[in-house]
């Protein structure tokens, strides 16, 4: 059974002593806060996580599930469970770091990237696929003092609607720390499954520096498209289980940081249905959905193969809590860095990516990546 701990006195700072404990005696861990939640989590496995074969997610213990863009997930048990309430002002909102950034090797990467959404489109147009998401990473050092704890403390602050996480997983070597704001698969207590389509975006700042509410957004046909692909994908994905009871809510724009998305909301209500292992299934069946792949996702998949030069590694996986007090709680891994530290160095890839269709234009593909990468670099660098 987990040892879960509350208390109104403890702090992040407190925390961190126990991260770098964890870090030398090489177990696994995650820190993470649900969205508009004023609660975060601190969990360690100290044999540092297995792989797993199934996802029957009802037959987990208490843990931390994650998984790869393709591949086997990893899964850490809530050996130990520390339960904090969020104190908003803890957490200092200066700058820790002094990045180094290559301008050279940034436009390199920009004439990759613009050049393959290019390739993209010619694909495209040849009917082999209807959409496909490329990625792209940033690259940059900090000062080796950079602090894990600090940093997921700065994001939470800064974005209360987002999934925060950091994570550490010994056999991958790397910290990884996320702000996403997308659900994979998610299920209360009452047993009331949720998935969404997020895709379409644009800035959330006007030119005058001011944030656009989501009611006066105006989307293209491009973005509406686009987002339509991945609500067309949910539903093929609850055909193959012939299930039609569900509820479809949206699409809507929503406001994710400096970003602003479309998002479609499905619900199902496993009890009434006696289907406890719905989350499992579509789990299996979605990952990786349209909106981080393409479609058809075969064909998308060996595309990205071909046009990204990177690893994804967890980029567009899955990460989050399962079977903590009986809820299930899956995001799509977006908004992410990667941060390795050796001796005394460390350096962040940043990871971010954006929905080809056949009316992309490439720079303007280039920016929206510029603009995620953005979501975390404007709190971490800042």
């Amino acid at each position: 059974m987990p040892t879960t701990l509350s208390s109104t006195t403890t702090s992040l700072l407190d925390w961190e002593q126990l991260w770098q404990n964890t870090l030398q005696k090489r177990g696994g861990m995650a820190v993470w806060r649900l969205p508009k939640s004023d609660k975060r989590y601190f969990l360690v496995d100290s044999s540092g996580g297995e792989k797993l074969g199934s996802l029957d997610l009802e037959t987990f213990p208490a843990g931390f599930l994650v998984a790869p863009f393709m591949g086997l997930p990893y899964f850490l048990k809530a050996e130990t469970l520390l339960e904090e309430s969020i104190i908003q002002e803890e957490v200092v909102g200066e700058s820790m770091l002094t990045p180094k950034h290559n301008a050279e090797e940034n436009e390199q990467k920009h004439q990759h990237f613009t050049h393959w959404v290019s390739e993209s489109i010619k694909e495209i147009q040849t009917g082999h696929v209807q959409k496909v998401v490329l990625s792209r990473t940033d690259e940059v050092e900090f000062p080796g003092d950079f602090s894990t704890l600090k940093a997921f403390g700065q994001l939470c602050q800064a974005y209360p609607n987002a999934f925060v996480c950091a994570l550490y997983i010994p056999e991958l070597g790397s910290t990884w720390l996320c702000a996403t704001p997308e659900t994979l698969v998610e299920q209360n207590a009452q047993g009331i499954f949720r998935t969404i389509a997020l895709a379409g975006t644009q800035s959330a700042i006007d030119p005058q520096g001011e944030i656009i509410s989501p009611q006066n957004a105006r989307w293209s046909q491009k973005e509406i498209e686009e987002q339509a692909y991945v609500c067309r994908y949910i539903i093929e994905c609850f055909k193959k289980i012939r299930l039609r009871e569900y509820q479809e809510i949206g699409p809507k724009t929503i406001l994710a940081g400096n970003l602003l998305h479309l998002k479609t909301e499905f619900t199902v209500d496993t009890k009434a249905l006696n289907f406890s292992q719905l989350p499992g299934i579509l789990l299996s069946l979605l990952h990786p959905t349209s909106a981080v792949c393409g479609t058809p996702k075969e064909e998308a998949i060996a595309w990205i193969a071909k046009a990204e030069k990177h690893a994804r590694e967890l980029y567009s996986g899955y990460l989050g809590p399962v079977n903590l007090g009986e809820e299930i709680h899956l995001f799509v891994n977006l908004r992410t860095v990667k941060v390795d530290q050796s001796e005394g160095k460390c350096r962040a890839t940043y990871f971010a990516g954006c929905g080809i269709t056949e009316d992309s234009d490439p720079e303007k593909e280039w920016q929206e990546t510029v603009m995620k990468c953005q979501t975390l670099q404007r709190v971490l660098e800042n």
